[in-house]
């Protein structure tokens, strides 16, 4: 179907300053990639689905916890050059991005999501407190913001129907 849907302002400047607060403290580990025949690219935090981040945005966005299968923060240092990956093969998993970052990014800055459909590079700005859902099989990645580091939530969906 590829679907993207973008949400503002659902969320308030204290809590997204709170969230932002929260992930900088977070351990981070460099053990991904985006393909198994490509290097590691940015750094990630596990969460369990239970985590009060993972909550509150399950709330704002009112979606379900059901199928639910995993949440994490990627993070991003400065110059990283993500690949291209799909997040799955199935049509029926959905994936959300919550721009962690608390500071309102210039165009110049970078930091988008970009996504490959219909053999068109479109990118989504990392707006503060933004979330962006898709559907898991369209091609996308990340890319670094210029001057900062750049941290993203994801929670991913198998098997919605």
């Amino acid at each position: 179907m590829n679907k993207i849907v973008i949400k503002d302002n659902l969320f308030d400047k204290e809590e997204i300053k709170n969230i932002y607060n929260f992930c900088r403290e977070l351990s981070y580990k460099r053990n991904e990639t985006d393909d198994v025949k490509l290097p590691y690219t940015g750094l990630v935090h596990n969460f369990n689905l239970e985590n009060p981040v993972v909550k509150t945005i399950i709330k704002k966005t009112k979606l379900s916890y059901k199928n639910l299968t995993r949440a994490y923060v990627n993070l991003f240092l400065q110059k990283e050059e993500p690949f291209f990956h799909q997040d799955s093969v199935d049509k029926n998993s959905k994936t959300l991005l919550y721009y962690v970052n608390d500071e309102p990014q210039k165009i110049d800055d970078l930091g988008e999501t970009f996504f490959y459909i219909n053999e068109e590079i479109k990118g989504v700005q990392p707006v503060p407190g933004r979330v962006i859902i898709f559907d898991g099989e369209i091609w996308h990645r990340a890319s670094s913001l210029r001057n900062y580091d750049r941290f993203t939530i994801a929670l991913k969906w198998e098997n919605i129907l």
